[in-house]
């Protein structure tokens, strides 16, 4: 208002002789506040508004774990996380990787958003059958002695097609810069599994498969509600040129996408393959408690993608800018996890006896937590600079590095207490070749 009234002096009336300024430069308030918090306050509200979100979300979350962690058993538990991990890695393919161009779509060209948007839904049909026949596959080889047909299915179709579909959601809002509506699409979801976990909780629990089902109605009702609320209201054309120029390049993103997410979920199915259920509801526990240490860290991820996709191109400054912002995230994740095991060992069964008995591998697993949010952070930088099939590459060579070593572990040393510490070296090797190929690949980019 102030500097508004300094440009129009009839706001002001007529000026005496001691009104006037001795010199010829008026008084301008906007000049006390600083330059640099001027020119970043969006980016600041739109993290704070992501925050907000991931804050809540954190709430909702810890109230899903804590009640599901201590209402399945840690047989249980083991096997619903590792069968979710497994529909994760295969709803990767959904859409063929379309969702990649409606992001690109959505930050930089809205008008062919549309476009792409219908693209996506022609391939998630397509896709759909293939992904279930990998899921049945799935299941004869690896948990068809573990949890019954039903209850697989349910948990599987979650991951696949209703956690997909949220998911688009949340990138649509975040490239178009509806942060408020992104962290509202990030929090819900996770209220509504919670209010699942509080139904089965007040049920009597029970085993995975009849977790399952309150599960699938959860987030069955949750996309309903998103869709209806959050969903672009543009018209969605289908063009089959479209289509066919871009699939090579959507399988290639599916492909490092589900590469990438299989770094943090081949472990699951390693361990549940050699080490058995418990030993693998205990590690459950551990990486979603770890996984908490994200939280704060997401919002930053997602807007800073969105950054690089605008700029286009890496540059000396980019690349500098992400160093800082990985020493950032070690920083984060490290603190989390001291704080977690600090307040575990003040308060043992803080969040229930069964995540007491993840305390131990909490407290020798020092190194996963930033790894594993550095790693997601390099996806995004291998997303925003568009190079799908050297990230497929790497992320695959990561994969098989990954599984390879967490076998050998178990098979060496049997006892949980034996493998866990040596964990820490696995992601440290896996880190190092991660952060060579990214950091060469930005390089290269900025000096072309």
């Amino acid at each position: 208002m102030s500097a508004t009234l300094s440009r129009n002096p009839a706001l002001i009336g007529p000026k005496t002789l001691t009104e006037r300024p001795i010199s010829g430069r008026r008084f301008n308030p906007a000049r006390l506040v600083p330059e640099r918090w001027v020119a970043h306050r969006k980016a600041v509200l739109g993290y704070f508004q992501l925050l907000a979100g991931s804050g809540g979300r954190l709430g909702l979350q810890v109230i899903y774990f804590f009640l599901l962690a201590n209402t399945l058993s840690l047989a249980d538990m083991g096997v619903f996380a590792t069968v979710s991990a497994a529909g994760v890695l295969i709803g990767c393919f959904a859409g063929f990787g379309f969702q990649a161009f409606v992001m690109r779509s959505a930050a930089g060209r809205r008008s062919s958003l549309g476009g792409y948007l219908a693209a996506y839904y022609v391939c998630f049909a397509a896709a759909l059958p293939i992904m279930i026949a990998l899921a049945g596959l799935l299941y004869v080889v690896l948990f068809r002695n573990v949890i019954a047909l039903p209850g697989y299915a349910a948990i599987i179709i979650v991951e696949i097609a209703l956690w997909r579909q949220i998911e688009l959601l949340v990138q649509i809002n975040n490239g178009l810069g509806r942060f408020g509506a992104a962290s509202t699409l990030v929090s819900l979801p996770v209220g509504f599994r919670a209010a699942a976990a509080v139904a089965f909780w007040a049920m009597g629990g029970g085993s995975a498969e009849t977790w399952s089902l309150y599960y699938l109605v959860g987030n069955l009702v949750a996309v309903a509600v998103l869709v209806a609320v959050f969903h672009p209201r543009i018209r969605m054309r289908f063009r089959p040129k479209l289509l066919k120029g871009k699939v090579k390049d959507g399988l290639f993103y599916a492909l490092s996408y589900c590469m990438f997410l299989a770094q943090g979920e081949i472990d699951k199915l390693v361990i549940l393959s050699l080490a058995g259920e418990r030993a693998a509801g205990i590690y459950a526990i551990s990486i979603r408690l770890i996984d908490l240490t994200g939280v704060p860290l997401r919002p930053m991820f997602m807007m800073y993608s969105r950054k690089l996709i605008q700029a286009g191109r890496a540059t000396g400054a980019l690349v500098r800018e992400s160093l800082k912002i990985e020493a950032l995230v070690a920083g984060v994740s490290t603190g989390g996890l001291l704080v977690l095991v600090a307040l575990l060992t003040v308060w043992p069964t803080l969040l229930g006896a069964n995540v007491a008995s993840a305390y131990g591998m909490l407290t020798v697993i020092i190194l996963v937590p930033a790894v594993r949010n550095l790693l997601e952070f390099h996806g995004e930088l291998f997303f925003a600079f568009g190079n799908m099939s050297l990230r497929a590459a790497v992320t695959a060579a990561l994969v098989v590095i990954k599984a390879a070593a967490v076998a050998l572990l178990i098979t060496a040393l049997p006892s949980t207490a034996d493998w866990a510490p040596w964990l820490n070296g696995v992601f440290a090797v896996i880190y190092a070749l991660s952060f060579v190929a990214v950091y060469g690949l930005l390089t290269r980019n900025a000096a072309s």
